[in-house]
């Protein structure tokens, strides 16, 4: 980590783009539907819906990194998969609680199905599939250590995701095919492809036009379809898919640009601190945006925009404070792994 600076700067856009995502999402119950302002906010909502396929790139990229240069099995799995296994299993008792305390409902034969697809809570997914990343990774390994041709990547994203999606489609449909590694090929395929030319990432990154023009093409394809399915209207789901893919995909590499430009300005210390903790923040955020909407009297009926930066500052800055009290209680690997 102390290599690759950008890494924490990544998490910390990455992060904010997650609040920012969930709060959109909260506030289009405070306007009335159909409006210009409603679109506009469903539109940014979508737009910012990227987080989990560029938070897996990361890793791709990190652990990749590590176990292209002979990471043993053994310290691989005690330090990243069962830091994963338990905030996993922890946080989803936790969230399951709290649902019991907020709607009053509690169905224990239903705790092994919201544990095995991540749906304990709605933001829990992504651990289980970064867990399912973190266990398939040392498989995938000699991709990074023998350096393919970039086509070989291309063609195993491409390839087994069309496979992935024609198989759910047909064969066997998923219940939540987004709870699985499998729905995020093109993401990791990309993650491996970068870790395997990680000495010449200045090169790679000269290549942020394409992937932000490929972006535009992607978020046009997208975009229209996203908010047609989102009112409920039937929308052409390969098309939806396939530009979804390429949007966030593009959308991964080019957060990496970014970050690996802002690691050397005077940005890098306050995003890489965001990043620092990017996890206990993802895990805790919802539940500050929960505890806030469950009171009438504040803060909406301050205004539309004075709430939402009231809700922005406290899902960031609340679980901040509490992941430093406990660092410095020595409890933070207890409740979250590291």
């Amino acid at each position: 980590m102390e290599r690759f600076p950008w890494v924490e700067v990544f998490r910390g856009l990455a992060i904010l783009e997650v609040v920012l995502h969930h709060l959109l999402g909260r506030f289009l119950r405070e306007v009335p539907p159909e409006t210009p302002l409603w679109l506009g906010i469903l539109a940014l909502n979508r737009t910012l819906h990227f987080a989990v396929p560029a938070f897996l790139f990361m890793t791709t990229v990190v652990l990749g990194v590590a176990l292209g240069r002979g990471m043993a099995l053994g310290r691989y799995f005690q330090n990243r998969v069962l830091r994963l296994l338990w905030p996993y299993l922890l946080w989803s008792g936790v969230y399951l609680l709290f649902r019991f305390l907020d709607h009053g409902a509690f169905q224990p034969e239903r705790i092994p199905h919201q544990l095995l697809w991540g749906k304990a809570y709605y933001h829990l997914y992504f651990l289980l599939v970064a867990l399912e990343l973190a266990l398939v990774l040392p498989l995938l390994a000699p991709l990074v250590r023998r350096r393919p041709h970039g086509a070989w990547f291309l063609l195993f994203g491409v390839g087994l995701t069309l496979l992935v999606y024609f198989a759910n489609r047909y064969l066997y449909r998923l219940p939540y095919p987004a709870s699985t590694l499998l729905w995020y090929v093109p993401a990791v395929a990309l993650g491996l492809y970068v870790a395997s030319r990680i000495e010449d990432l200045p090169r790679l990154l000269r290549f942020w036009p394409m992937a932000l023009l490929l972006a535009l093409v992607g978020l046009g394809g997208y975009l229209p379809l996203a908010l047609e399915a989102f009112q409920g209207r039937p929308v052409n789901t390969f098309h939806y898919q396939a530009f979804h893919w390429l949007y966030t995909t593009a959308v991964a590499f080019l957060l990496l640009f970014l970050a690996h430009r802002l690691a050397g300005g005077p940005l890098r210390a306050p995003l890489a601190f965001l990043g620092r903790y990017s996890l206990q923040i993802y895990l805790l955020h919802p539940m500050v945006i929960r505890l806030l909407e469950r009171d009438p009297t504040f803060p909406e009926p301050l205004g539309l925009k004075p709430a939402f930066l009231i809700y922005l500052v406290l899902a960031l800055f609340l679980p901040l404070l509490l992941a430093h009290l406990l660092v410095r209680a020595r409890l933070s690997p207890l409740l979250f792994g590291r």
